[in-house]
Formats: structure tokens, sequence, C-alpha cells
């Protein structure tokens, strides 16, 4: 038999529902959420406010013939703008039409350098949403609608304790620093008014009580302490990806999060022998495999445990009962863990996914955990990443008997992990943030060549 058809109002209270379920459970609702999304939610959360961002979102989104000529004024194809940024002062009249499709090309790859978030965002056309790869609070508009409030709920548990604090306040003086060069690109296209965002985390999702918050904080304690190191590095570095970096890191904590919240143990293998040596790639399939299928399965267990948090049975039927509201549990672990650089392919076809990281996310990660000076050996800094982000590259002793303990494996000591290690601290070397003074002897530092 078909299913009925829902009013739309039956529509808005299933979707509203499920809003609550996952805000009882997750604390912020799961979507295909991308970190440029997650950048947008946590930088209006952060900062409260937003910009309108018309003429960038027309400049950046180029369109070569109008939507509808006849009935409606469509701005967005370029011999149509030109003039109009002309006569507004946006743009110089000495750029002509072709330098100026040119120029648009630039801006759409410096500010949709995502190639998916940004869309035409005003009349005539409309966008489910619309995301700038932002390279400084300016960039912030109001149109995402991926983030599912993720922003917010970050913010809410970093301000549980004196370390979250610490990292929020880090990271405003770090977004008040003079912007890069990226910035300068767009800026005459830029508002100069901003507008108040109020922040409907708690109306859509319900508030986060005190006790939760807590709780939530003391479970990724070691992960904002990480986050903390990574800013503190940054603001002293002052670097022109400061921005990029933050909100990079901060997902970590946001993909660790979900782990935690899935498993008291969670554990990833990471590939560095991307895929050379079968064994360890079928375990670093199968770790990220089990990762997945717990936080699939973990709304369920939060339910039935007798400290979950409340959650109405009209509620839970509601979300219980819809695939669809299950299969995005699935895509959103999938997506952010792949966007940040933990989880590859990328492809979206690809069935089998395993650990392997980007260069991005593993600099990242190596300044969450070391301080200014600091040199580790190989063996200390693989155990800080196993403990703090769940990452095992078979660089420590225990590291084959602790895969097999959680039932993976076998893998031998000398003909996989060791030569799994190996090649992550090639790659380590490769990035400045390893160096070998000896054979046997790999040593790890910021800027690694210039301190050892």
């Amino acid at each position: 038999m078909p299913k009925p058809v829902r009013s739309g109002a039956e529509r808005r209270e299933e979707t509203a529902a499920e809003r609550r379920v996952h805000g009882a459970i997750l604390g912020y609702q799961p979507l295909r959420m991308k970190p440029v999304h997650f950048a947008t939610s946590f930088l209006l959360a952060l900062t409260g406010r937003h910009y309108k961002l018309e003429y960038l979102n027309k400049a950046s989104v180029p369109k070569i013939a109008p939507k509808d000529s006849k009935r409606v004024q469509d701005d967005y194809p370029s011999d149509r703008l030109h003039p109009l940024l002309i006569d507004l002062g946006r743009l110089d009249p000495s750029v002509d039409l072709d330098a100026f499709r040119t120029l648009r090309a630039h801006l759409n790859a410096a500010y949709n350098n995502d190639g998916s978030a940004l869309a035409a965002a005003f009349p005539p056309y409309s966008t489910f949403g619309a995301d700038y790869s932002a390279p400084s609070v300016r960039y912030v508009s109001n149109s995402s609608k991926n983030h599912g409030y993720s922003g917010s709920f970050v913010i809410n548990i970093f301000e549980a304790t004196a370390e979250g604090r610490i990292v929020l306040e880090t990271i405003r003086r770090l977004i008040e620093l003079p912007p890069p060069p990226l910035a300068t690109l767009g800026e005459p296209l830029l508002d100069a008014e901003y507008e108040e965002w109020p922040d409907r985390h708690d109306e859509f999702f319900g508030s986060i009580e005190p006790d939760r918050a807590a709780a939530i904080a003391a479970m990724m304690q070691d992960c904002t302490i990480a986050i903390g190191q990574l800013t503190a590095n940054l603001e002293r570095q002052r670097s022109n990806y400061a921005l990029r970096y933050v909100i990079l890191g901060i997902c970590c904590w946001l993909f660790a999060y979900m782990m935690r919240q899935a498993s008291d143990a969670p554990l990833l293998l990471i590939d560095a022998l991307q895929g050379s040596n079968p064994r360890i790639r079928s375990q670093s399939r199968a770790t990220y495999a089990r990762a997945l299928d717990f936080f699939s399965s973990s709304y369920d267990r939060a339910y039935s445990s007798v400290d979950r948090q409340t959650v109405a049975e009209g509620d839970w039927n509601v979300f219980a009962s819809s695939a669809e509201a299950r299969q995005i549990l699935d895509e959103h672990f999938r997506d952010l863990g792949v966007r940040i650089g933990i989880v590859q392919p990328r492809s979206a076809v690809a069935k089998h996914k395993h650990i392997e990281l980007q260069a991005d996310t593993l600099r990242v990660l190596a300044l969450s955990l070391l301080k200014e000076n600091q040199v580790l050996t190989m063996t200390d800094f693989a155990e800080r990443l196993r403990t703090t982000w769940s990452l095992v590259v078979g660089a420590g002793a225990q590291d084959g008997d602790l895969l097999r303990s959680n039932r993976f494996g076998p893998l031998d000591r000398d003909d996989d992990l060791r030569p799994n290690s190996m090649a992550f601290e090639a790659l380590l070397i490769r990035l400045g943030l390893a160096v070998e003074p000896s054979d046997g002897l790999t040593l790890v530092a910021i800027n690694a060549e210039e301190l050892i």
C-alpha cells in the first residue's frame, strides 16, 4: 500500500520531533555537513553577527545567461553585474568586461574552494544554503542550512570549563588579527554593516542543561585541552591559515565527540602505507566500519539507557520509524570524517573507507599535541595521538596487543605495524614536523628541522 499523504503541518511536526531527539541525544542536528558549514555555524555563534553579502554572492557565483530576461531582473550574468558594480562604486571602471569575467572566476575559486557550498542566494534564485570559505568573520552570512547548530553546541560545551573558555577567548583574539591576503580580494564587495544573529539552538533542540554540558565537557576534556594548545600555537605563529586550522581542529574535536558518544574506547588505525599492505588496509577499514556502526546505533543505546537525556516517547517513535532520519547519522559521520581529512577515499561512491590522514589534518593534530620548543620521540607522539584523538599508527609497543584486544588483526609487528609506523614517520619528516638524527630515532616537534 502507498504511504498516506501527510499534510505540511504533519511534516513540520515530524521534523520538529526529530530535531528534539537529536538535541536530547547528540546536542545538535547531524546533517550532510562540511567544515565550511561548521565554520559558518561556529562563527555565527561566537560573534553573534552576520552579513548579507549580496554583491559578494553575485560576483562569486558566475552565470552566463539570465534566468528569465522578460519577467525578472537577474543581476548574476557578467554583462549585467559589471555595470551595476561600477555604478555602486564596488568595481573600478578600468576593469573591462573580459577582465571582470576572469576576476569572477578567481572569486569563485577563493570563496567557494569547497566546490559545492556556495550557490546563488538572491532573487531570482534561491538555495538551500550559501557558505563562503571565510578568510575572516566579515565573510560569514546567515544563509547556511547544513550545520544543524553544531557550532552553538560546541561553544556551549566549551563554555562549561575553564579550559574551554580559554580556547574561545584565544579564538576571539585570533579573529581580531589583521586578516590574511585572501580577505583583501573580495573586500570591495563586503558589507559595511552587520546584522545581529539570533541563536535558535535552544528553540529547535532544547537547552543543554548545566549538568549535561559539564558531563560532555569532562568526557572531552583532553580534546579541549588539545584545541587550546592548537590555538595557542596558532596565535604565537600568526599564521595566515589560523582560522582555517582552528575550524579543522574543532571539527576533529566534533568527530572525536561522536566516536566517544558511541563507544568508551574508540580506535582508528591509520593506513600510512596507502594500501600497499593489504592487511593494514583491511584492518584500517575495519576500525572505521566499527566506529561508523557504533555511531549509527548510538541513538538506540542512548534511548534505552537508564541515564539518558529525556526523550518524549512520541518524538522517539517518529525518529525510530524514519529511514531517512537514521540514514543521516551514517552520512553525517562519514561526510565529516572525509572532509576533515581523516577518512578516505573522498568519493561518495566508494563503499569501503579507511583511515588516512591528509597533510593539513596531521599538521593540525600535531599543533594540538606539541608545545613550543617541545621535542617528543615518535613513540611518545604516537601515544598522545592515540590517547587524545583515538588514532593508532603502530609505533607503540602495545599497539598490536591493543588492536587484538579490540578484535582487530592479526597484524605482525615486523611485517605490518613497523613498516606502517615508518611510513607515518616519513610523512611527518616531509611536513617538517620530525627529523631522524640517527637510525632508529625519530624526533617530533613544531618546525623540527630548525629546533633539533
